[in-house]
């Protein structure tokens, strides 16, 4: 039977419509189990707002295991509820010590990317931007600096999840590589799998070889890339290759 508890009456609530409208799904045991695998969900998503601490707000991300498709949209996307600190004490401290609003701005941006991404879910620049209230091509703009400055790939869906037209976090795996840097090491400061990495350096190495004798039109239908990244790679190639 369903367990009593704060979400009792919820429970009892779901078993009675259930009963009434759903008995062709099958017997009491059944949805029980039905039910409790509701309210499970129930739970995970629900956050009473009064656990939050001042300055936080819940929010639904993607699911960082969630891979996009051609054909999935958000209405299908698994998503995760996170707890994002829009304004936190380091904030106030940081003002308090003369820090510029634009410097505050960016701190609280990369803060909130990366406590989805501990929570098992990933960001977009535009949940950025609502979040914030700040434009989404500051947020972009903010996010690129971040990146071009500390050579560390921030976790937000364009990077995780492969989407859009930046190569920005391509570029720092394979120069890190290309650096010898190993590849746990990479994966840690570009928020990656060592898998993800390992494949980027993969590819980067096909067009590498093919380089010597085709132009990059030609590699890019032969490797199934876009002809930007197969440019973007032979930049880097050289970049840290030529140059030695």
């Amino acid at each position: 039977m369903i367990s009593s508890g704060s979400g009792k009456s919820v429970g009892s609530a779901i078993k009675t419509l259930i009963q009434a409208e759903y008995k062709f799904l099958g017997g009491e045991r059944v949805q029980d189990m039905l039910v409790h695998d509701l309210m499970n969900i129930y739970d995970k998503y629900h956050h009473d707002p009064w656990t939050l601490s001042v300055g936080q707000i819940m929010w639904f991300a993607v699911a960082i295991d969630e891979k996009p498709g051609p054909a999935k949209t958000l209405s299908n996307t698994r998503i995760v509820p996170v707890i994002l600190s829009v304004v936190h004490d380091e904030d106030h401290k940081l003002r308090e010590n003369g820090y510029s609003p634009k410097e505050i701005r960016r701190t609280r941006i990369v803060r909130i990317l990366k406590e989805a991404y501990n929570q098992g879910g990933v960001l977009s620049q535009g949940d950025v931007a609502i979040i914030t209230g700040i434009s989404a091509g500051v947020i972009s703009k903010e996010i690129r600096e971040y990146q071009n400055e500390t050579g560390e790939v921030l976790p937000y869906r364009g990077t995780i999840h492969d989407l859009g037209r930046t190569l920005t976090h391509k570029r720092i795996i394979i120069s890190l590589y290309l650096q010898n840097v190993p590849t746990p090491d990479i994966a840690r400061r570009t928020s990656h799998t060592e898998e993800a990495c390992d494949r980027y350096i993969k590819s980067f190495k096909k067009v590498q070889m093919l380089a010597k004798t085709m132009k990059p039109l030609e590699i890019a239908r032969l490797l199934g890339m876009s002809e930007s990244l197969v440019k973007e790679y032979l930049e880097l190639h050289n970049e840290f290759i030529v140059q030695e």
